[in-house]
């Protein structure tokens, strides 16, 4: 009986001792489960930077919904895939976006240093698992900075009304990192300008966009000048001389008594010039040279008629203001004149000159 105890004793206690390693066994290898399903995750889960970059270059769109948040909510799928498009269209925009996550989960709570170039997010610690921390990435709101060349402009963002630009005043706009459309129109001397341009906004911290469009809106110089230059010429030609621009033309080539038989004999004679009250005429071997017509304007009182000259040349006549070619040939066809035309100064005052 006693030998049988001793078996049974030995027996029971070997049972024992394999259940007990039976035991160990299950509870490393549960520890290992749990290590490896639920601590491992959320080790790896504090690491944003990663999660983050990860999540990007798979698309993984249900990580970066969790991660990434948009006014203090999770980003809906469309902003998801807009924003996840955005950063992966240029490597080293995911670069930086990454590299700036990392330096602010690094500092953090102490705001870090805003010397970089781009400033996308904010970060937010949460509650992690275990020991782990975890952080939500808060989208910040960038410069856009919109520019035009002209007066009142309507500025529109993915076809939006945004605001209004003036060269004066550029309009200064906030909007969240991506890419976008912007558009300027203006309307003025019966025409339009407008202009799109696709802008990255979060490459820098302040993206500035300028639409060129004075150009689009100049006026036509015959629209410009036109009505006023025909009034001037014909009201002080006709003021000075009694007859139109064509009839005065007419007198080049002719002889002086013809001129005389018109005009009467002239208040003043010099040389080969004769002087009139209002204009004067030039002969060359008997016949009429040139003629020049008092326009009765200042320097800056024809300046605002007929704009600023591109050059001007000193000749003995005066100083000559030099318009382009096509001037007075747009501006004055109306008069059919024949005869080459120029801009004279002279003693502070303009002079019309025709000649041959």
């Amino acid at each position: 009986m006693p030998s049988r105890i001793t078996v049974y004793e030995k027996k029971k206690r070997r049972n024992q001792r394999i259940g007990l390693i039976v035991g160990i066994i299950v509870l490393a290898v549960l520890v290992a489960w749990i290590g490896w399903s639920q601590i491992k995750p959320a080790a790896e889960r504090q690491q944003t930077d990663q999660v983050f970059q990860k999540a990007v270059q798979e698309q993984d769109r249900e990580t970066f919904q969790q991660l990434v948040y948009l006014n203090n909510k999770p980003l809906k799928l469309a902003e998801t895939n807009q924003l996840m498009k955005w950063l992966k269209a240029d490597p080293e925009r995911l670069e930086r976006a990454v590299a700036e996550i990392k330096s602010d989960q690094n500092n953090y709570p102490k705001e870090t240093k805003r010397t970089k170039q781009q400033d996308l997010f904010s970060l937010k610690k949460q509650l992690g698992r275990f020991w782990f921390d975890t952080y939500t990435l808060h989208l910040n709101k960038q410069t856009l900075e919109v520019k035009v060349d002209t007066e009142t402009a309507s500025i529109s963002i993915d076809d939006a009304p945004a605001g209004n630009a003036d060269q004066e005043a550029p309009l200064t706009i906030k909007r969240f990192p991506g890419e976008y459309e912007v558009s300027a129109r203006v309307e003025a001397n019966g025409k339009t300008g407008q202009a799109t341009e696709t802008v990255q906004i979060g490459d820098q911290r302040t993206t500035t966009v300028v639409f060129k469009l004075a150009q689009q809106i100049a006026p036509d110089k015959k629209e410009q000048y036109g009505v006023d230059i025909e009034k001037l010429l014909e009201a002080e030609v006709k003021a000075r001389t009694g007859k139109t621009v064509e009839e005065m033309t007419d007198y080049i080539g002719r002889s002086q008594s013809e001129v005389e038989k018109s005009f009467g004999p002239p208040t003043n004679q010099m040389a080969n010039k004769t002087i009139y009250d209002g204009f004067e005429v030039v002969y060359e071997n008997q016949e009429v040279k040139s003629i020049l017509i008092d326009l009765n304007k200042t320097t800056s009182e024809l300046e605002a008629v007929a704009g600023k000259p591109e050059s001007k040349s000193t000749e003995s006549v005066g100083t000559v203001w030099k318009y382009p070619s096509s001037f007075f040939d747009d501006l004055l066809g109306w008069l059919n004149i024949k005869s080459e035309k120029r801009v004279i100064e002279r003693s502070g005052k303009m002079w019309l000159e025709l000649r041959n």
